[in-house]
């Protein structure tokens, strides 16, 4: 068994690029952490953020060293590094602009505390060289100590506060998490239901039994919380409007 999880708090979130590495970091953590892609975190801000191997999965992989002609534009190259880097081209470093606006997202998410976690340093050094260079970051190991210290507890109100607002961001996912944190079976229903309509809404054209499964059921949902104009749109979807 791995060591174990250190668990997070309402205003705290792990961000990854895409819902790949989603998947993989929420069968590793279950609930004990919201995990969002940058893209599910525009317009969200939180107190603590851990950004997720950024640039061990991006698409530039050792592209990024062409951040060692700026610094040297600039006298802020180390001159023991070593001088094999590229210069920039627009016309092959097009994906860098894109790259820097993801990042850029990612690191303004946070309203205190910003970690960044890599697994693979040579993909991440040369943006991490300059950062040091500017004295804008610490490098750390990261072990059970130092996770201890990331965490933040948080309340049932904070749960699900969080919970409302992924709600409303129509992300049920997270947001049946925070209601479960919270302890509140009510909007946790709620997020469930709509997270199946959703599906349903999603295959309606291509899989028309699979649509009506999870909209009768979405159905069911609504009505045993006392949802009763979603249950009946529901109905209305399934073409049964008597019911």
């Amino acid at each position: 068994s791995g060591p174990e999880v250190v668990g997070f708090g309402a205003e705290q979130v792990i961000l990854v690029r895409d819902d790949v590495v989603k998947t993989e970091i929420c069968e590793y953590i279950g609930k004990k952490a919201l995990v969002l892609t940058i893209l599910e975190c525009k317009g969200l801000e939180f107190q603590d953020v851990l950004l997720y191997n950024f640039f061990a999965t991006s698409p530039l992989k050792d592209q990024w060293r062409v951040i060692y002609e700026y610094m040297k534009e600039h006298a802020w190259l180390d001159e023991k590094l070593s001088q094999s880097f590229p210069n920039f081209c627009e016309s092959r470093h097009g994906v860098l602009c894109a790259e820097l606006k993801q990042l850029y997202v990612a690191i303004t998410r946070t309203r205190q505390r910003l970690w960044i976690c890599e697994n693979k340093e040579e993909l991440s050094k040369p943006m991490f060289d300059y950062w040091k260079r500017r004295g804008l970051v610490q490098e750390r190991m990261l072990d059970y100590s130092v996770a201890q210290a990331m965490r933040v507890a948080s309340s049932p109100q904070e749960w699900r506060e969080r919970g409302k607002k992924l709600f409303f961001e129509k992300n049920y996912m997270m947001a049946t998490m925070c209601f479960e944190r919270a302890g509140d079976k009510m909007w946790e229903t709620l997020a469930k239901a709509s997270r199946l309509r959703s599906f349903g809404e999603h295959i309606r054209g291509t899989n028309p039994e699979a649509f009506e499964g999870y909209v009768r059921e979405a159905a069911r949902m609504f009505e045993s919380i006392g949802k009763f104009e979603s249950a009946a749109s529901c109905f209305c979807d399934l073409g049964e409007y008597k019911k």
